[in-house]
């Protein structure tokens, strides 16, 4: 377990003629100083026992911080639980940007009271708003201003700055700083390289896949058996028809008209609109009409002529929600000093969206820096006030161990967030849904003779959707009751997912996007997008039905826990259908063939079990979830 140190609390003035408080000499007639809440166990910490001190850094280098305020932080949580609470009489009630700001926001004296500290530490103001003062100026000031020196370390093979001491502001306004970040930094220097699609051709004789319209239509009898019985060729891809059939979508007339769904993006794709239109055109879905896409860019938005991430993203929710508006919104490092807090920022200062999915990690928890986790925190509950709804991915980690433990990744882990978990899909003759399993695949590659699995199925991990239990979060009032103590442990900590959706990169959603090739061209090429990545933006265009439906949805899980069972989600046990069958199907991935067993639950890292679980959360959503919201039920 981490150590932490701890910093008393100074309540008077000092009387002692010097003390250390953050590893700095105070003078005693300095005013008292205490630790900033979320920065006393410092990451720096962590990169002292796995990394390497390289020395204290050069005192007369710059840096840039953001002293995010608190406002009235504990009125923000009350209320944000109370509007979310379909038990509470305040549910529904949500405020505009403006009253948010108005009613939990800084005033203006204690937004004056924190820049005149800083100005007074010999710090230059670059922005003074009601979310944060940024200052930038020397390290030097830096340890004046923040009570911190600053060591260089080697962490991972990659260097960093990070501070060493627990972070202490003046008593005097310690109640008004939420958090500070910037002052822990990668100084990692380069440009990334130009990401390429793998060109390999199929080996001569390597039997092709028939790419079957559905599960259980091409049994793959020219490939050796798997669990003494015929494996099955897998569907290439799904269409969006196929999935929203697959989850109920079909026959609601829903479709998202007057909803608009966010996508969180650290870049800007810059085909991802021409490559939207054009998948979906190839599918005879409707293209994006003009107005119903727009993009969010500041002026340092990193641009790539390739789709990825976030062109996927789009063409997910616009899947499920075709008449839903899209905002793409990229966020800058220039205001906040990270991307992903200031794309969600702008989502709520100006409610740009009534949904919003993000797929970026930012860390795990614990283990990632915790400076910002506050700053995440306080925008979430402001988007719960604000009726907005977040949907995360969970990540792809299968769950993950560091220093010892279980970590859960940020931001799904967030008990203010839908954190979205993935499962594998097989869909029957006329979209039936046959089964769903819990995204944990095994693979064994097939023999260069073609007469055996290279190892016993079912092979080798490959990815599995991210989940577990978090040990920062205290398991929040509507996972009570619902998630099982094995699950939540002594005392009862958030569980995450909350909820989940198809994610298996071998029968994923078909996506068409521009993309390099080993040559360094590029062209338009469709493939299965996967991962929880695929998961977030799918049901994120599910809970635009429900605002269509119902109105703003705002924080949905007490509203989604409060749903469970009574057929509202698909339970999605260990085999198919519930069965003890061990399904598996073949793929040719990279010029080979491979046999994909799904559901190997037992070899992951995540638990799993009847109703709610670990893998899959609530599980999938059916049609009788979309009719509960209602007007009227």
């Amino acid at each position: 377990m981490r150590k932490k140190r701890h910093l008393l609390a100074v309540t008077g003035y000092l009387v002692a003629t010097a003390v250390v408080l953050g590893g700095v000499t105070a003078q005693a007639d300095e005013p008292p100083r205490v630790p900033v809440a979320h920065l006393a166990d410092t990451w720096a910490d962590r990169v002292a026992r796995e990394g390497t001190d390289t020395g204290p850094a050069d005192p007369s280098s710059t840096f840039t911080a953001q002293v995010f305020l608190a406002g009235d932080a504990r009125g923000l949580a009350d209320y944000a639980r109370a509007v979310s609470d379909p038990a509470d009489p305040l549910y529904g009630h949500y405020l505009t940007p403006e009253q948010t700001r108005a009613r939990f926001g800084p005033t203006p004296q204690r937004i004056d009271a924190v820049t005149a500290w800083l100005r007074g530490a010999g710090l230059s103001i670059d922005d003074a708003g009601p979310r944060a003062v940024v200052v930038h100026g020397t390290l030097a000031q830096a340890t004046t201003a923040f009570g911190t020196r600053f060591d260089n370390y080697t962490f991972l093979g990659s260097p960093y700055r990070a501070a060493v001491d627990p972070v202490t502001v003046p008593a005097a306004v310690a109640p008004d700083v939420l958090t500070i970040t910037g002052l822990t930094v990668s100084t990692t220097t380069g440009k990334p390289t130009i990401p390429t699609t793998d060109a390999a051709r199929k080996a001569a004789g390597t039997p092709a896949n028939p790419c079957p319209a559905y599960f259980g239509a091409a049994p793959a009898t020219d490939l050796p058996p798997a669990y003494g019985q015929v494996t099955q060729w897998a569907p290439c891809g799904y269409t969006p028809q196929q999935v929203r059939d697959a989850y109920g979508i079909t026959g609601t007339g829903l479709t998202g008209k007057g909803v608009t769904i966010g996508i969180l993006a650290l870049d800007y794709e810059v085909n991802v609109l021409s490559d939207s239109n054009r998948i979906a055109t190839e599918h005879g879905e409707p293209a994006f009409a003009p107005g119903q896409f727009t993009t969010y860019l500041p002026s340092d938005a990193p641009q790539s002529q390739a789709g990825g991430e976030f062109t996927m993203d789009v063409q997910a929710a616009h899947a499920m929600a075709p008449d839903a508006n899209i905002a793409y919104v990229v966020g800058s490092r220039a205001r906040l000093g990270d991307r992903l807090l200031d794309a969600i920022a702008q989502v709520v200062d100006r409610h740009l969206a009534d949904v919003v999915s993000g797929s970026v990690i930012t860390g795990y928890t614990p283990g990632a820096a915790p400076d910002a986790i506050a700053a995440y925190e306080r925008l979430f509950q402001e988007a719960a006030v604000e009726g907005i709804t977040f949907t995360f991915a969970s990540g792809d980690s299968g769950g993950g161990v560091i220093d010892g433990v279980r970590t859960v990744e940020y931001p799904p882990s967030s008990p203010w967030v839908t954190g979205v978990g993935g499962t594998t899909l097989a869909l029957g003759r006329g979209n039936e849904y046959l089964w769903e399993i819990g995204w944990a695949s095994y693979t064994t590659p097939l023999s260069e003779d073609g007469t055996r699995w290279v190892a016993e199925p079912p092979g080798y991990q490959s990815k599995a959707s991210g989940g577990g239990t978090s040990t920062v979060f205290p398991q929040p009032s509507y996972q009570r009751g619902v998630v099982a103590p094995r699950f939540a442990g002594s005392p009862p900590m958030r569980t995450v997912p909350d909820v989940s959706a198809l994610a298996d990169y071998e029968m994923g959603l078909l996506v068409g996007e521009t993309e390099y090739d080993l040559q360094g061209n590029l062209a338009y090429a469709v493939s299965n997008g996967g991962g929880t990545s695929l998961s977030s933006p799918l049901f994120a265009g599910i809970a635009a039905l429900l605002v269509q439906e119902r109105g703003p949805l705002g924080f949905a899980n007490p509203a989604l826990y409060a749903r469970h069972g009574d057929g509202r989600f698909h339970e999605i046990l260990g085999n198919p259908a519930g069965t003890t069958e061990t399904v598996s199907f073949a793929v040719v991935d990279h010029g080979e063939v491979d046999l994909v067993t799904p559901g190997q639950m037992d070899k992951s890292d995540l638990e799993f079990g009847p109703g709610y679980n670990t893998t899959t959360g609530l599980g999938s959503p059916t049609r009788k979830l979309i009719d509960s919201f209602r007007p009227g039920r």
